[in-house]
């Protein structure tokens, strides 16, 4: 076996495209064949509904919540965003797009402080979701329902992956949601050489009694947060 071949790699196991976006951040520390996309999910977009076209207020708490609904129907359409690259997305998509938060617990606060919206609220969002948006704002008095936009379909971890799992290369392993978290135990049986970086600490839980090079959880559960985290485990496992 060749040096480069037990280099530390950076398994990244997000949707194809966020993958590929988190990559970039981290082309500068590595070389190319230390990088492994292999995505756990497959995200499958849901044809648009009308009630769609029709609501003049719109909570995006991801980017492919955006993709779902697609361009706005009118310019007048206002969306409450989680996220700076949700709210980008959801302005370059025509919408009037704001922040309302880095995640769905201070949009919720945001909007609860925000009392003047007396019209249906409508939440975008995928299969698997967290965070019960649409029963807090209604237990807050809101006019709330749901669209889901997209499936987030199971995948199997590549070739690739799992070899570099097999032969004990270090493996820096960015988690970012508590069902990729199970999906990945489901198909690794041994996390002795990971160094995971989690998101939250439902993801932390998947991995109690389990043992693992190391884990460490993103000081806000954020991409900013994960991206953070991951650039010092690189650092911290390619001294070692």
């Amino acid at each position: 076996m060749t040096y480069n071949e037990l280099k530390p790699k950076l398994l990244i196991t997000r949707p194809v495209n966020s993958a590929s976006d988190f990559a970039s951040f981290f082309e500068r520390e590595l070389q190319k064949n230390q990088i492994i996309i292999s995505p756990v999910l497959k995200i499958k977009f849901f044809k648009r509904p009308k009630k769609l076209e029709k609501s003049h207020f719109v909570i995006f708490t991801s980017s492919n919540g955006v993709k779902a609904a697609g361009e706005a129907s009118n310019s007048n359409i206002r969306a409450m965003c989680v996220g700076d690259r949700t709210t980008n997305l959801a302005s370059s998509f025509g919408y009037l797009a704001e922040k309302f938060g880095d995640n769905v617990e201070q949009l919720i606060s945001t909007l609860c402080k925000d009392q003047k919206i007396k019209e249906e609220i409508l939440h975008v969002h995928g299969k698997y979701t967290k965070g019960n948006v649409v029963t807090k704002l209604r237990g807050a008095g809101f006019l709330c329902n749901e669209w889901v936009g997209y499936d987030q379909v199971a995948s199997k971890l590549s070739i690739s992956a799992l070899n570099a799992v097999k032969r004990g290369n270090k493996i820096v392993l960015p988690i970012f949601s508590e069902r990729t978290a199970l999906l990945l135990k489901e198909q690794i049986s041994t996390f002795d050489k990971c160094h995971i970086i989690a998101i939250s600490s439902a993801v932390e839980n998947v991995f109690l009694g389990i043992k693992l090079g190391s884990i460490n959880r993103a000081k806000t559960p954020d991409l900013a947060g994960m991206r953070s985290l991951t650039k010092t485990i690189l650092k911290n496992v390619l001294l070692e």
